[in-house]
């Protein structure tokens, strides 16, 4: 990993389990799975986590993975 925080590693920076996706990051990451409750609640789907752009903006933000 740069000082950026990119790597060359497909993984979830969060839990290193399975490969860093959205679907993965909005629905199933354990690593961010307290965020995720508090801003997003607990979305079934994609379309659903993505529903809710204030709290999708503020999740990201929280895992400081915006920049």
């Amino acid at each position: 990993m740069d000082s950026d925080g990119i790597t060359d590693s497909p993984l979830c920076r969060a839990c290193m389990e399975a490969d860093e996706t959205s679907t993965h990051v909005l629905l199933r990451c354990r690593g961010v799975a307290e965020q995720r409750a508090a801003y997003l609640g607990s979305p079934a789907s994609l379309p659903e986590a993505l529903g809710d752009l204030g709290g999708l903006l503020s999740f990201w933000s929280e895992l400081g993975w915006l920049e």
